[in-house]
């Protein structure tokens, strides 16, 4: 038996190498210049509540998630009857212009003004599930309406029996459905924000709490569930280590509802790299400014945060702005701040640099250098890959192939990756054409639908980097 040698190994790999590697003068190397307009792509970007069509026409083209609770009561009026229409409805209005939703179901809602305050259904009661009740009168509107308020004793076996049976009906319908960007767990706590106030009753136990989280694990098998780390005010308390098993080992996405008043948004930054954090306002625009909290300004107790070091600390995917006409007063007042964090809530892509051949040999992979950058402040969560086209004369891509080693999953927050890639057009005929590139989901087929942040000519959604000949 013969040994070659390792030193003959890796010169043979180096002369291959350099066979197949272009010459210098066949190379040409682009730059592209990053764009300063807002990008708005899938999978991340801003938020607001309701309905589109109470959105103004200002606001609505940087909204790309609406978010609606429900009440369980409007659901399931009656055990077994479920209503469907207001959820429908929703999803097929955010659909209609391109967007997605976060959707929850509330079992107790101070807000609410469903007869006798029955956000939990009358007939869960009736059926022996236990309650809490109160008057409410409230001080501020962020409070609630008042009124009578009912909620369910959340670790009611009853109570728990039937909303688990609720769930499986709602998974059954629901479930995958990819209008559902975001769905909460809201079955504990008032707005289920995992906290009891302004009931001021003791929060569960942990381990109750935990059946809560996997009630909705078990019905849901493929939509993205998401919690609300607002317990305590965010400090948490005794519940805190069932929110880190939810986001850290079941990939439950983070949620902070109180984003510039009482948090500074770093209780989603668990979620960094595993799952999206979501934010959503402590208030309106009108009252985050009239109290100073918008501009930072702390109240006695602390409060107060500017949006942007909020979005800093948190690394969030999806943003609250409100909605309604406090959300225009918010864009009108300050549309070069909402632009530009439109790039860096979520991901937000550059191509830094690509150096490719001039000529392609249809018999075998070319290789292009490529520097790509992640200027947002979280990776990317929906599944999205790179691809390349040739684009002919008339203007249609006529070959695609996808890209070995850019890996848009792995390129994190504020970092900068080179890779070597491979062109491989095996059935293009010789001839001239225009190498493209581009970011596809999965869904789509000649044309990507995700942008990245550069300057550059593009065909159909692909990004032009030059000419080149098969040869």
């Amino acid at each position: 038996m013969h040994h070659r040698s390792p030193f003959l190994l890796t010169a043979l790999c180096v002369l291959c190498a350099a066979l197949h590697a272009p010459a210098a003068e066949d190379l040409v190397t682009l730059t592209p210049k990053p764009t300063t307009k807002p990008i708005f792509n899938p999978g991340k970007g801003w938020s607001v509540h309701d309905w589109p069509k109470w959105q103004d026409k200002e606001v609505l083209p940087f909204i790309r998630m609406g978010v609606r609770r429900f009440d369980w009561a409007s659901l399931e009026p009656s055990e077994g009857q479920y209503d469907w229409t207001s959820v429908e409805e929703t999803l097929a209005a955010w659909d209609a212009i391109g967007g997605v939703c976060n959707l929850g179901v509330m079992c107790a809602n101070t807000h609410s003004k469903l007869p006798g305050g029955y956000v939990t259904p009358k007939w869960v009661f009736d059926a022996g599930a236990k309650m809490h009740e109160l008057d409410l009168t409230p001080q501020m509107a962020t409070q609630g309406t008042p009124g009578h308020k009912i909620a369910p004793v959340f670790d009611d076996p009853i109570f728990l029996a039937k909303y688990r049976a609720f769930l499986k009906a709602f998974a059954q319908r629901f479930d995958g459905d990819p209008r559902i960007a975001v769905l909460d767990i809201r079955s504990y706590g008032n707005w289920g924000e995992s906290h009891m106030h302004p009931f001021k009753v003791p929060d569960i136990t942990p381990e109750k709490f935990r059946e809560h989280v996997q009630m909705h694990l078990d019905a849901f098998k493929k939509t993205q569930l998401c919690i609300s780390r607002n317990s305590h005010l965010g400090h948490f308390g005794p519940l805190k280590e069932v929110f880190d098993w939810a986001v850290l080992t079941q990939h439950i996405a983070p949620r902070r509802d109180g984003i510039c008043g009482n948090s500074d948004g770093k209780e989603t930054a668990i979620g960094l790299g595993i799952a999206p954090g979501v934010f959503e306002f402590y208030a309106d625009y009108d009252t985050l400014k009239q109290l100073g909290w918008w501009d930072g300004i702390k109240d006695k107790n602390g409060q107060g945060f500017r949006l942007e070091d909020c979005i800093e600390n948190g690394h969030p995917t999806w943003v609250d702005l409100g909605g309604g006409k406090p959300t225009l007063r918010l864009l009108q007042e300050n549309r070069a701040l909402i632009e530009r964090l439109t790039n860096r809530i979520g991901y937000h892509f550059l191509l830094k640099e690509a150096k490719h051949p001039k000529t392609l040999a249809a018999s075998q992979p070319a290789t292009l250098s490529l520097t790509w950058q992640n200027q947002g402040v979280a990776p990317i969560y929906i599944p999205a890959k790179v691809s390349f086209a040739l684009i002919s004369a008339d203007g249609k891509p006529a070959y695609i192939c996808d890209a070995t080693t850019s890996i848009p999953s792995a390129w994190q927050p504020d970092t900068t990756v080179t890779v070597n890639d491979q062109l491989t057009f095996k059935d293009a005929p010789p001839g001239d054409y225009t190498l493209t590139i581009g970011l596809r989901q999965p869904k789509d087929t000649q044309h990507p639908s995700i942008q990245l942040g550069i300057e550059l000519p593009t065909v159909d959604g692909w990004y032009v980097l030059g000419s080149v000949s098969v040869k």
